[in-house]
């Protein structure tokens, strides 16, 4: 089927509270004795927050089954304070938000095949407090590849390649620099091939 979809979308999503990963110094009574734990993990409570932008979207399909689709979100989220036991102990914007994030497949399609390339792109992720400092993980992008074939009626050959540049996530501990390295993850390049 041949055709064209563009589409644009506002929002605007206000968040009363929000759980925030902290890890700070405390002191703490251990049998009678005030200790201090340092890199004490926990949980604390993000206060009122709001996240809004826009979603912009397009699709477009050739009549013999090429085509192509993006889309693009620009979310700005405000800063909360940041309370644990009732006092605060720092601000954070809404933890696990991007700024950015941007999408993009190319496919062909008939009857009976599908394949499809498809490029993903996030920017900074905001995480949890540590020693009064958010983490960040870095901008992240990876290409997956997917393919399907119908054998015979409802038989289904399928495959995938996930992650096929071997990206890898870096987080750091501030977003003013790289010299506070928190850690990397790294899943490596997958590939699957399945019958259904």
């Amino acid at each position: 089927t041949c055709g064209t979809v563009i589409g644009a979308t506002a929002f605007r999503k206000d968040v009363s509270n929000f759980i925030v990963p902290l890890v700070m110094d405390v002191t703490r009574d251990v049998a009678g004795q005030q200790v201090l734990i340092e890199s004490y993990s926990t949980v604390a409570n993000g206060s009122s927050a709001v996240s809004q932008g826009v979603e912009l979207y397009a699709q477009h399909t050739l009549p013999f089954g090429l085509g192509a689709q993006v889309n693009f979100t620009w979310n700005d989220t405000s800063t909360a304070d940041v309370t644990l036991d009732g006092q605060k102990v720092g601000t954070s914007p809404l933890v696990g938000s991007a700024k950015t994030q941007f999408n993009a497949s190319v496919f062909y399609e008939t009857k009976r095949l599908l394949l499809r390339a498809s490029y993903n792109r996030r920017g900074t992720v905001v995480g949890g407090l540590s020693s009064g400092l958010n983490t960040y993980t870095a901008p992240y992008e990876q290409v997956d590849l997917n393919a399907s074939y119908e054998l015979m009626n409802g038989l289904m050959l399928t495959a995938s390649v996930i992650n096929l540049t071997k990206s890898q996530e870096w987080q750091y501990l501030g977003n003013d620099t790289k010299d506070r390295f928190v850690g990397s993850i790294y899943a490596g390049r997958r590939a699957y091939v399945g019958i259904s």
